[in-house]
């Protein structure tokens, strides 16, 4: 047994909450399955197949949708990085095998093709599919240095703590930052497309410092509903529900305050 994934949920009668069971994924073989498991898996290396409870396998069309002609073809080498779907989101409820994962794996494909044929320096290098027997295993791009929230922010406090500690930073370090995400955002909106998950960890920065924004895995076409799209918490306003230009400029401005220390600037609860 690997495990290649795992997510703990919290029990949310005690304050604080206590750990109440973890989501894992993991392979056997060729094979790839979910369970839950009252065990902590931050904490152990191994599961016992006696500590898996409603185990189920994941079929590979869930989360390996079949390849289109259309789409291109990549080989992932040492200056890759690949992208491959994530798991822990599969669902075992209901009578039909949930494709929800393959559905937002092809979505992200055809941004990414797009975003192929018209480049950006601050977008991410989209390099092609990954394949196996015809099925897209991954997404290719081009591998960068760190993200954002890494450089900055390697202790991992929440984003209130750490802009209350972050006013030391070069401003004009910060201002070159922000204009390459925000050049790279307006070239994504003359395309019709809004990111929907601006943050910290979706802007890598390269080898001269430029920033490069990934992860395209929530972007839609602007006007589109943004039900069951995943955005990241602290980063988006909760009441908005459509995909429109005003969500990347609004997070984009919450990044800027964040950086440069403006506590009372921030506007978006974790």
């Amino acid at each position: 047994m690997k495990i290649l994934e795992f997510v703990e949920f919290m029990g949310s009668i005690s304050e604080p909450p206590l750990f109440a069971y973890s989501i894992v994924v993991y392979s056997e073989g060729s094979q790839i399955f979910t369970a839950r498991t009252r065990a902590r898996l931050n904490r152990k290396n191994d599961l016992e197949s006696s500590e898996l409870e409603q185990v189920a396998l994941i079929p590979k069309y869930a989360f390996q949708p079949a390849v289109s002609e259309r789409f291109t073809r990549a080989i992932s080498t040492d200056q890759s990085f690949v992208k491959r779907p994530c798991l822990s989101s599969y669902s075992t409820i209901g009578v039909s095998p949930d494709t929800s994962v393959a559905e937002e794996l092809l979505q992200e494909v055809e941004v990414c093709e797009m975003l192929r044929r018209h480049p950006h320096p601050n977008i991410a290098v989209y390099n092609g599919c990954e394949i196996e027997e015809g099925r897209i295993t991954g997404l290719c791009f081009q591998k960068y240095t760190e993200s954002l929230q890494r450089r900055l922010n390697p202790g991992h406090l929440g984003k209130g703590m750490f802009a209350a500690s972050s006013k030391h930073f070069d401003h004009e370090w910060c201002s070159r930052i922000i204009k390459g995400v925000k050049d790279a955002l307006y070239h994504l909106h003359t395309l019709g497309l809004v990111h929907n998950d601006l943050n910290p960890a979706n802007i890598m920065l390269d080898t001269n410092e430029s920033p490069i924004l990934i992860d395209f895995g929530s972007t839609r076409a602007i006007g589109q509903s943004l039900e069951d799209v995943g955005r990241t918490p602290g980063w988006y306003n909760f009441d908005v529900k459509t995909a429109e230009t005003s969500n990347d400029l609004e997070a984009l401005t919450e990044i800027d305050a964040w950086m440069r220390g403006r506590t009372s600037d921030l506007k978006f609860d974790e």
